[in-house]
């Protein structure tokens, strides 16, 4: 039976390209026009590293228990709340509270059932340094749940 540490990283290795912020030109009227509202998935990269960084902070503090109970259905449907934030220990407990995390990139990846549970998905990567500890690369990944909105679905630390 594989752990929760390794279902967990299955469900968030999410390694597409990088998204791009990107704006179509204001359409040139003179009757008022109405907001454009994005696109389905649209993924704004700065909310997605701001909510990560919101995410691994709250790792930082551990509060685990409360980020699965916020998370996304398909993250509770794979894994237990014990089993995720067991996890989250095991990977977590050994370095320590971060003092310094840099941001390193945005990505966003649909899943079609195969590696990944059906959906888009997004993620934002930190480098994080711990003292006396090499650096290692935080993965926070959020899905765009059948609501329209952009929930917690993983944490997962990689060397």
């Amino acid at each position: 039976m594989k752990s929760g540490l390794s279902m967990m990283g299955v469900a968030l290795l999410l390694a597409t390209g990088v998204v791009a912020a990107q704006q179509a030109p204001a359409a040139r009227s003179a009757a008022p026009q109405a907001t454009a509202r994005p696109a389905p998935g649209a993924v704004d990269p700065n909310a997605i590293r701001d909510a990560g960084l919101r995410v691994a902070t709250a790792v930082d503090a551990g509060q685990a228990a409360q980020l699965w109970d916020e998370a996304s259905v398909v993250t509770k449907k794979t894994l237990s709340r014990e089993a995720f934030v067991a996890g989250i220990s095991k990977s977590r407990q050994p370095l320590g509270k971060t003092p310094n995390r840099s941001w390193l990139s945005v990505r966003r990846q649909s899943g079609d059932g195969s590696a990944l549970p059906p959906g888009l998905y997004a993620s934002t990567e930190f480098l994080a340094e711990f003292p006396g500890k090499p650096p290692v690369r935080e993965l926070v990944s959020f899905r765009l749940d059948e609501d329209g909105s952009w929930r917690f679905a993983g944490y997962a630390v990689q060397p």
